[in-house]
């Protein structure tokens, strides 16, 4: 590595943990108006555009997950990142999981001078890779080196958002997390090429779009999040569980989608981890089964999860130089998040009747590591 890498990523991780370590334990806001399942806010293709957002700190992504009936899947991303005023990464980034059992990543980081915006379509452009649409209808192109894809995702539910806008930290106008789910649900087709050999692919998709201006060791110390899917049901969920210095306060809320109409949303349910396991790489533990509870006098919702394959482990330390990562692992904790595939049985009572939906997905816990 030069030495200007080496100085830049040095100063990458000394204005990363100046963030982390100078903030005041103050409190979480929640998201305006609550969770609803339409919060009145229309959403346009202009709130999947770009923002820049002045700071010392900002994050910023679009993020395709797919599982395909094949039981295979993966997770598809756009992703824009600045620390201060001078260091920026953006970048493409593909994690593919084949229906034999392997894994696949590949990623491209790009500069400036590659991303365009275009709002009619919308288009978002990395260099080669973009996406571009709204609903209904979206289409994404990546041809990374050992991983093509092109695929068009057919939305059948449109977008939706968590409450009126975004969770705010420290004051109500303060730092700020923003979720915008572009859609639900959608049927995804297309093709995929791994090292030469292209398939075609179809299957269930979501998609969100999310920024925040918060460093993800305040905003989160466990992450719980699944999208599952049937075929004519869909339940997602997004779990945030603030350090314990905030009180552990959670951010939550799930979904019920029924004949691709959301039926359901709330943020009173309850998460109950156990059958603990490691992580092959660094020994990290992580939960292999997960019950999930609704009890609503007006929908009662219920799955006992036990995890199968371990799709894979994404590491913060995978970002940085081998040379650096004695150091950063000294002076920060680091998220890391594991993924893995989830087949189970939804049992849900809503308007008088009980029903046992097969379901099947994606399921991730991400953790802070402990000081």
């Amino acid at each position: 590595m030069k030495d200007w890498e080496k100085c830049l990523m040095s100063a990458l991780c000394l204005t990363i943990c100046t963030l982390v370590t100078a903030q005041d334990v103050k409190q979480i806001y929640g998201f305006k108006g609550g969770i609803k399942i339409n919060p009145g806010v229309t959403i346009t293709p202009k709130d999947l555009a770009p923002v820049t957002p002045e700071g010392k700190f900002f994050t910023e992504s679009w993020t395709f997950v797919y599982y395909t009936d094949d039981g295979g899947g993966g997770y598809i991303q756009y992703s824009i990142a600045r620390v201060g005023y001078a260091i920026r990464q953006i970048g493409a980034h593909h994690t593919h999981y084949a229906s034999d059992g392997k894994s696949y990543y590949r990623k491209e980081i790009l500069s400036q001078k590659d991303l365009k915006w275009e709002e009619k379509g919308p288009r978002l452009t990395m260099a080669n890779s973009e996406w571009d649409g709204f609903c209904p209808k979206i289409h994404v192109r990546l041809p990374l080196p050992g991983l093509e894809t092109d695929m068009t995702f057919n939305c059948l539910v449109g977008p939706w958002r968590p409450g009126s806008g975004p969770v705010h930290y420290f004051t109500p106008d303060g730092d700020w997390y923003n979720l915008i789910v572009s859609t639900p649900l959608a049927r995804a087709e297309g093709t995929i090429k791994v090292e030469g050999k292209e398939k075609k692919v179809a299957g269930w998709a979501y998609i969100d779009h999310a920024s925040q201006t918060v460093f993800f060791n305040t905003q989160a110390e466990v992450l719980y999040a699944l999208r599952s899917f049937s075929d004519n049901w869909a339940v997602h969920f997004l779990d945030y569980h603030a350090p314990a210095e905030f009180g552990n306060k959670r951010v939550s809320w799930i979904m019920v989608i029924k004949d691709n109409k959301i039926i359901y949303v709330t943020d009173k349910f309850d998460i109950q981890a156990s059958e603990w396991t490691k992580e092959p790489r660094r020994g990290r533990k992580y939960p292999t089964r997960v019950k999930v509870i609704v009890n609503d006098p007006e929908f009662k919702l219920e799955a006992d999860m036990k995890a199968g394959k371990l799709f894979d482990v994404l590491d913060f330390r995978d970002q940085i130089p081998g040379w650096l990562e004695p150091a950063v692992s000294k002076m920060m904790r680091q998220p890391a998040t594991i993924r893995q595939k989830v087949e189970f049985n939804w049992k849900l009572k809503f308007q008088g009747k009980e029903e046992i939906v097969p379901a099947q997905g994606i399921f991730e816990y991400t953790i802070v590591e402990k000081d």
